[in-house]
């Protein structure tokens, strides 16, 4: 294996699903030798950039060259120079239309900015997104009067079975009308961003920057947002924890995250860079 890229997606590859801003030592270390090793690093998330920001700082990212893919592709940022190297973000008057339509459904609603995230309610999936990101919440039924700075991107949260109902006539109010789509991130939050935006495209965007390729470039992730990196990536990898469609295309199936499997890929990667 020649790889001179890693992507990694976080919770539920890195670890847990809202499992923090902080990785194991063990799995931290793996990376930090991969990146001494001459590997440029990559974070992959759907969480907001102030969610994975800190991960790629215990990472030394800021010392290695390191890259942040937020927001399921909506933003890419060069971690050593503090740079935001792409943004596609989402117009003002978009998000309270969307927030309106979401509070309809019943679902509570939060629009993800620089400085905080204003929301209508604070239920299940926030709860565990708070759990995830250094940035505070604002509850409110006036959006209009806190939306100052740019929007990363929107979010529906609710319970599962709430969310599996509330998805088909959600989508239905946005599609056709206006450049956003609808991603089910978790069972617990659904996360609205611009068309065309995904992890693979966002890492389409970094790489024709920088210079990288999915030729040499290893992938691992588990969720259904994670399929195709790993597909278009020369060697990709899902964890026993991953969607079907991961599997579909990965080239190994590593075990779960709760016996962090990714030690695996590392391992293998660290001794093909021995040789």
């Amino acid at each position: 294996m020649h790889i001179k890229t890693l992507v990694c997606d976080l919770d539920g590859t890195l670890l847990a699903p809202g499992g923090g801003i902080r990785l194991s030592d063990t799995v931290a270390d793996a990376l930090i030798s991969l990146q001494k090793k001459g590997v440029t690093l990559v974070l992959a998330s759907a969480r907001i950039f102030q969610g994975i920001l800190p991960i790629a700082l215990q990472l030394q990212m800021d010392h290695y060259q390191g890259y942040i893919i937020a927001q399921n592709g909506t933003m890419g940022y060069d971690v050593a120079n503090k740079k935001v190297l792409f943004l596609h973000d989402i117009k003002k008057e978009d998000s309270l239309f969307l927030w309106n339509t979401a509070v309809q459904l019943r679902l509570d609603f939060a629009i993800a900015q620089p400085s905080y995230m204003i929301a209508s309610g604070y239920s299940e999936g926030f709860y565990l997104d708070h759990k995830n990101c250094e940035i505070d919440y604002l509850i409110t039924d006036r959006p209009s009067i806190y939306v100052k700075d740019e929007i990363w991107k929107c979010a529906a949260s609710q319970k599962k079975e709430i969310l599996d109902t509330a998805f088909i006539p959600f989508q239905q109010e946005v599609n056709g009308r206006y450049p956003y789509q609808l991603v089910r991130s978790t069972d617990t939050i659904i996360d609205i961003v611009k068309e065309k935006c995904t992890k693979e495209n966002g890492l389409q965007e970094l790489f024709a920057l920088t210079g990288q390729s999915f030729a040499t470039t290893a992938a691992i992730g588990d969720g259904n947002s994670d399929a195709k990196m790993i597909q278009h990536s020369a060697y990709g990898v899902t964890l026993e924890n991953g969607s079907a469609l991961c599997k579909q295309y990965a080239k190994q199936i590593v075990p779960s995250y709760r016996e962090e499997g990714c030690l695996s890929l590392f391992q293998a990667l660290l001794n093909a860079k021995k040789a």
